[in-house]
């Protein structure tokens, strides 16, 4: 139970923050040797996460839907992209980073050059527009920066908040959108494991409890997160952020290196 609770801690906290939930899900337990959960599993952290931003956006998402806003339309348009490249892209990504001995060294690699990335455009940004302001092209922009996230190490949030910064969105008003637009996708991700779960390609023991507990973890962490980090963008760069998955990413190769 005690895996069960810290991975879904670190689902919460990094599904949000620009450091990549899917390198550290992936890291932990090549870290320290546990075993993987199970499709079961990373199916419940993932509706966990989305019980989030719908319970911490609702007061906005109701807004929109009452005044049939055309953001609404906007999130779907930049759901397509993601979704369309995951789909195709599954079986790499699992060949690639999941069952490859050279997984931590690809994940540390994409980890450091995405925070330069990252670095760069947050100081290049304009913070001009509001999320107000994004038309169709924005979207569409926003639905390809999305993908860049498919590649464990990227971070979905640190793709769409830096395209948005890059399309001159305010840190807020892009990280807002980025969260609107992680619950369709990430609802999408859980539901895609459930089905291979329902298939019969799921070979994991984890409980029911496990799962529920599961579910009300990384729900919980990730309200928090959220709360914290839409704060904490109205005052700071993301400089903490490129230097921690720096630091973290220097930190898996030289593992990794050690161990070869």
């Amino acid at each position: 139970m005690l895996v069960i609770i810290v991975l879904a801690i670190i689902q919460g906290i990094t599904e949000f923050l620009p450091i990549s939930s899917s390198a550290h899900l992936l890291i932990a337990p090549w870290l320290f040797h546990w075993s993987d959960p199970g499709l079961a599993f990373d199916a419940a952290i993932h509706l966990g996460t989305a019980l989030a931003l719908i319970i911490y956006f609702w007061p906005y998402i109701w807004q929109l839907l009452k005044k049939r806003d055309r953001l609404i339309g906007y999130i779907a348009v930049a759901t397509i992209p993601g979704a369309v490249f995951g789909y195709l892209g599954d079986q790499w990504i699992e060949n690639t980073f999941h069952t490859s001995s050279w997984a931590p060294l690809l994940v540390g690699i994409s980890m450091i050059v995405f925070s330069l990335l990252l670095y760069w455009i947050d100081h290049r940004a304009k913070l001009k527009r509001s999320d107000k302001d994004i038309r169709l092209r924005d979207s569409i922009w926003l639905g390809i920066g999305q993908t860049l996230a498919l590649m464990p190490g990227v971070s979905r949030s640190g793709a769409t908040i830096s395209t948005g910064l890059l399309l001159g969105l305010k840190r807020e008003d892009a990280a807002r959108f980025s969260f609107l637009l992680a619950i369709p996708i990430t609802i999408g991700a859980g539901s895609y494991s459930a089905l291979k779960v329902i298939e019969g390609k799921d070979s994991s023991s984890v409980t029911h409890l496990q799962l529920l507990v599961g579910i009300l973890v990384s729900a919980v962490v990730g309200w928090v997160v959220i709360k914290w980090f839409m704060q904490y963008l109205n005052r700071h760069n993301l400089n903490v952020f490129v230097i921690y998955r720096i630091v973290f990413a220097l930190l898996v190769i030289a593992i990794w290196l050690a161990r070869r």
